[in-house]
């Protein structure tokens, strides 16, 4: 039953971006939120869906990491890289690969038990990035990404203006995820729950 739902919720996300793509009715200020985890979620107004992780093999790097479908329109290839700014290292890196999709890489800490799905032992060397710095405590961090023309991770079909991204590089305490994913979970739910009464 849980594996129905989640094909019927990502199955009425595309459906809605794919029905917007052909009536040219756009999801302005639309929000993708992605983390380290395997969970990103859609914002865009009346649409409300997400986007389950899988393991897949970066063809730039030849590394295995976390990969999710974007959904609608593809958007432009690319890196972006999160930097920790109290040490100006790397810890993430999130690459758009022009076809729908994006990988994410997050560093793997030393003596991680239970790593996420997205850690990797060594980042990628990232190519022409676009550069952000980590706001939050650590444990709860991340960065707001809103790309320009030409930059990764823009919709230059217009289907998506003014669409924005949120990296979550720390996710926090399991309490505070699991009702973020309970409440993305509903809003779903009633979402595809109104369509089938209209």
């Amino acid at each position: 039953m849980k594996s129905l739902r989640k094909i019927l919720l990502v199955a009425s996300l595309t459906s809605a971006m794919a029905a917007a793509t052909a009536l040219s009715q756009p999801f302005p200020n639309a929000l993708w939120s992605f983390n380290e985890q395997g969970l990103g979620l859609f914002n865009g107004g009346t649409t409300i869906g997400y986007s389950l992780g899988t393991n897949r093999v970066d063809p730039v790097s030849g590394m295995s990491t976390l990969w999710y479908s974007v959904g609608g329109p593809p958007v432009l290839a690319g890196d972006v890289v999160l930097i920790e700014p109290q040490t100006s290292q790397i810890s993430d890196l999130i690459r758009f690969d022009g076809q729908g999709g994006l990988y994410f890489f997050s560093d793997l800490e030393p003596g991680e038990l239970n790593p996420d799905p997205a850690d990797v032992p060594q980042l990628p060397a990232p190519i022409n990035p676009v550069v952000l710095n980590e706001v939050g405590p650590e444990g709860n961090n991340g960065a707001f990404y809103l790309p320009g023309p030409g930059m990764p991770g823009f919709d230059p079909t217009g289907v998506l203006p003014g669409l924005q991204y949120q990296f979550i590089s720390d996710v926090p305490e399991p309490s505070s995820m699991a009702l973020l994913i309970t409440g993305a979970g509903l809003l779903a739910l009633k979402l595809v729950r109104s369509k089938r009464h209209s």
